[in-house]
């Protein structure tokens, strides 16, 4: 079920209603708005393939299961079998992962096996949003072996009536329906505290409006309008071969614009909606075409995914610890494996390199000057520059999402340097006209972070409410066909 659909629309508003209902102000009204939303999140999530479901129930009921006895051995102090329950717990999830997302990756790659075997394993569907509610999982496992996560151990320590509450609650934890199939990703440690009975007055209805109109009109006018223009390079790789550069550039562009505007738009619609029923998500997304080098673009970009792959696995493997030589290994590792994460094929491995080479040349490269990439006295020309590298390098390595295959990639810079310069109106009107919203969405915040003073005069609620009233009539009157969210095939 996708956002920006009829359908959801009235789950939204049913769910709404009989979440404040009256009867959620009694004693039982924690038990009453979970276990409604955690109902409202399965429909949500098996409305397209309900078979679904089931693998959330596995998921969900292995990880409480885990997590209850490594609070019980936690509390005896027998730390062996915290660390065993902790690691089986890790293996499982990631297993379940492997099976769904890399099992064809892999048979395909493995010789001499019969082609029955590789067409039923290649045949294996992959569930939407496996990924994030897989990390959603480890990061809840670790966080409770950490004794980070304290407040649910009563509720998880016994069998029976104690023991469903627990798994009620992490089930609503994972199965939450705002970040269930694209994030943002929300640690246990950050969500678990908040698991209360919530009231409508405590609603921040403005925060939630902003969210909510901007997260649309990312993701209905902008995105979803891009889109149609930038499907075209995902035709024959032969016709991008022969398409020439004045085709091709404004596409690569879009498309740039589009991905952002499409995740980023995601992202404050989850974090909208999880206020709307009293809950906070993380930031997402902090202005990422705003970044002068590649370490800060992964410091804005998908930030809840960043803090994971730093805590749960950069770290773990020893982070900046042990040596300049160790560190970019460390540095490679976890973007060749944040790659394939996206997704299990050559493209995206290929991303994930490109981008941890690019960390590690800048790391090594900014130690020989002794100073911070990001360093704020350097002058504004070096910025001009290193935000210009930045976005060309990021924009070019969005190619591996978009193309079907490496043969679709090459084609591509093929079809750069092929002599032809045949101009193409309707991508360049895009560009122009849809790609505009996001570049102004930067520049604001551009001017949030140098001008912040001159930007609070400015403001007035008039201003706003016209802005906002702008981007509603734009999403409502031109809307782009609708278009699932990037994010869910990963």
């Amino acid at each position: 079920m996708l956002f920006n659909s009829w359908e959801f629309a009235a789950l939204l508003a049913v769910t709404f209603f009989l979440y404040y209902a009256p009867w959620s102000r009694g004693r039982h009204g924690k038990a009453w708005q979970v276990t409604l939303a955690l109902a409202a999140s399965v429909v949500f999530y098996g409305w397209e393939d309900p078979r679904l479901i089931v693998l959330l129930a596995i998921s969900c009921v292995g990880n409480s299961i885990a997590t209850a006895r490594i609070i019980l051995h936690k509390v005896a102090g027998d730390e062996v079998r915290v660390k065993y329950w902790t690691r089986l717990a890790v293996i499982l999830n990631l297993a379940l992962l492997a099976v769904f997302k890399y099992a064809p990756f892999v048979v395909g790659m493995v010789p001499f096996l019969p082609a029955s075997w590789v067409e039923a394993v290649k045949g294996i569907p992959l569930p939407i949003g496996i990924s994030f509610y897989t990390f959603h999982g480890i990061s809840m496992i670790v966080d409770v072996a950490r004794g980070e996560v304290t407040r649910e151990s009563d509720a998880l320590l016994s069998k029976g009536g104690r023991f469903t509450k627990g798994v009620r609650d992490i089930g609503f934890y994972l199965l939450f329906f705002p970040q269930l199939v694209a994030g943002p990703i929300v640690k246990a440690k950050q969500f678990w505290p908040q698991i209360a009975a919530k009231r409508i007055e405590d609603i921040p209805w403005m925060f939630v409006i902003r969210m909510l109109i901007l997260g649309y009109f990312l993701k209905v006018f902008v995105a979803d309008n891009l889109s149609e223009q930038t499907a075209m390079l995902t035709i024959g790789a032969t016709e991008i071969s022969t398409a020439g550069p004045l085709f091709l550039v404004p596409l690569i562009y879009g498309y740039g614009l589009q991905i952002f505007a499409d995740f980023g738009g995601y992202s404050l619609i989850a974090i909208g909606l999880a206020a709307l029923f009293g809950y906070t998500f993380p930031e997402n997304f902090n202005f990422p075409y705003l970044s002068t080098s590649i370490t800060e673009f992964w410091r804005r970009w998908h930030m809840s995914l960043s803090a994971w792959l730093r805590d749960y696995l950069y770290i773990p493997l020893g982070g900046n610890r042990n040596g300049e030589g160790r560190t970019y290994v460390n540095l490679f590792l976890v973007m060749f494996l944040g790659g394939l994460w996206h997704g299990a094929e050559w493209k995206f491995a290929l991303w994930g390199t490109l981008h941890g080479v690019l960390l590690a040349l800048e790391r090594f490269f900014t130690r020989r000057r002794g100073k911070l990439v990001e360093n704020p006295g350097r002058s504004p020309v070096r910025a001009v520059l290193g935000w210009f590298y930045t976005f060309h390098a990021v924009t070019l390595l969005w190619l591996t999402f978009l193309m079907p295959d490496m043969a679709h990639i090459r084609a591509f810079f093929q079809g750069l340097t092929c002599g032809h310069y045949i101009m193409s109106g309707p991508p360049i009107f895009s560009l122009l006209f849809y790609g505009t919203a996001v570049i102004l969405y930067h520049v604001w915040g551009w001017a949030k972070e140098h001008k912040s003073g001159l930007l609070a005069k400015l403001h007035s609620p008039v201003a706003e409410a016209c802005v906002h009233a702008v981007m509603l009539f734009l999403l409502i009157t031109n809307p782009g066909a609708p278009r699932g969210f990037i994010y869910f095939q990963f």
